[in-house]
């Protein structure tokens, strides 16, 4: 675990309404250090000293991403919705969803990931490759 929720309080959001309840932290805190450590070979996991405020912020974007999504993700399961309403017909009762720009499906989801990681941590060294 790279964040504390109390960092995610009161560093990350300086103060702000947190987005991701405490109860749901730990977990998608979890999986946010998995997509940060893929990108950075897992560095962070065998050299601790690497996990810098940078670091830290950029699990908790990814972490607030996730919930987000996750929520989403439920919340049309429930609703029976595929995507963003982009358009809807009263007569017919029809209607036309949009997934393709979405935050919230995989791919997009993927994408935003990858474009935190790069925005938090592109100065940081931890993105390269090859051997020094």
């Amino acid at each position: 675990m790279y964040v504390k929720y109390g960092y995610y309080e009161n560093h990350y959001l300086m103060g702000r309404e947190p987005s991701v309840p405490e109860e749901d932290f730990e977990f998608f805190e979890k999986a946010a250090a998995r997509e940060v450590n893929r990108y950075t070979y897992g560095r962070l996991k065998t050299s601790p000293d690497l996990v810098t405020d940078d670091v830290r912020d950029c699990v908790c974007a990814i972490t607030e991403v996730l919930y987000q999504a996750d929520k989403i993700s439920k919340s049309a399961a429930e609703h029976g919705i595929a995507g963003v309403l982009t358009s809807y017909s009263n007569d017919g009762q029809s209607g036309t969803y949009d997934v393709s720009q979405s935050v919230y499906t995989e791919t997009g989801k993927q994408k935003e990931i990858k474009k935190l990681i790069y925005l938090h941590l592109s100065d940081t060294g931890l993105l390269y490759a090859g051997v020094r």
